[in-house]
């Protein structure tokens, strides 16, 4: 008796790290409706080093710079060549579409979802963008937060997965700037709460991409006692560091998602009218008081956010701060 051919599946997650967490429900149902199968991802060149962590794909490739016609013309190629019986589109986005008008009309099953909200404000049990998906394709996605431990197992002894890698001994706690200026606290909210972090033997580290190392000089300049890592992590280094962390402050960090999903709790700072949503994760979210105008989230205090935090229960510190800002 002949051997059952292997089927083919490819999955596409191109569209940046919020989404590709967000995505980790639908990965799971995937996998489990197709367990004999070999699952593919494309993703994005910054993601791969984390999806080859997950425990959902046998193969991971990376998108290629799609401008490029021979480069394109290569790819799709090799992508026919691959013979997958299915594609998930988990990004929806116009890639995804020209690749699945490149490989015809006599190409594989094809399944996409809604593309994804410009400004993602958080994350929910059950993303709707995937749901119509998970109806063509009889996708049994469970309605559950995404959970990215996987990433912290899949190097858990490798010494640079551990906080002392960095020098960091002792409690600490993450700061999570986000790159977009204009929805970022300042640095000189980073500087006083890691002021306040200091006192109260807490150590500050700062995360985030190399693109914020200037923002970075500007914090450790008023706070010398700063660990700053800004662009010296991977994703799956950084899930490790909020899995040990005593809590985060962000604003609009992409990496906080990766944050929230191995269980890293504490305070997002958001504008006015814009609050982040994080149903079913232990966070507060501060924004700016309503009369504040342009100032925003300048007028939110170090002090009080240090304060939140007490009162959450995810710090010990004796000193009480004046309620200056709007928490919810």
């Amino acid at each position: 008796m002949l051997a059952r051919k292997q089927n083919n599946i490819l999955v596409i997650k191109t569209d940046g790290l919020t989404a590709f967490v967000e995505a980790d429900p639908v990965f799971e149902a995937i996998r489990q409706a197709h367990p004999k199968a070999k699952i593919s991802l494309l993703t994005s060149q910054g993601l791969q080093r984390i999806a080859r962590a997950s425990p959902y794909f046998d193969q991971v490739a990376a998108l290629p710079n799609m401008k490029d016609r021979e480069a394109r013309k290569e790819f799709v190629r090799q992508l026919k060549a691959s013979k997958f019986e299915q594609v998930y589109d988990l990004s929806g986005d116009d890639y995804a579409r020209r690749l699945k008008g490149a490989m015809g009309m006599f190409g594989p099953k094809w399944h996409s979802a809604d593309p994804a909200p410009k400004q993602a404000k958080g994350l929910t049990a059950s993303s709707p963008r995937f749901e119509k998906l998970a109806d063509s394709a009889g996708l049994d996605v469970a309605h559950r937060l995404p959970d990215l431990t996987w990433a912290v197992a899949a190097r858990k002894d490798s010494a640079n997965m551990q906080p002392s890698w960095y020098g960091i001994s002792g409690p600490f706690g993450l700061l999570l700037p986000g790159e977009t200026e204009g929805r970022r606290w300042s640095a000189s909210g980073y500087a006083g709460l890691a002021k306040e972090m200091a006192e109260a033997g807490y150590m500050p580290v700062l995360v985030g991409s190399k693109g914020l190392h200037a923002f970075g000089d500007e914090i450790a300049h008023e706070t010398p006692q700063l660990v700053d890592l800004t662009g010296k992590t991977d994703h799956l280094q950084l899930a490790a560091l909020a899995q040990e962390a005593a809590f985060f402050v962000s604003d609009c960090a992409e990496e906080l998602q990766l944050a929230l999903s191995v269980g890293c709790e504490g305070v997002v700072i958001a504008p006015a009218g814009a609050p982040f949503a994080a149903e079913g994760r232990h966070v507060v979210t501060m924004t700016a008081p309503a009369d504040a105008g342009k100032a925003g989230l300048e007028t939110v205090e170090p002090v009080y956010v240090w304060r939140t935090l007490t009162n959450m229960g995810l710090v010990h510190a004796g000193r009480d701060a004046p309620m200056t800002a709007q928490a919810r």
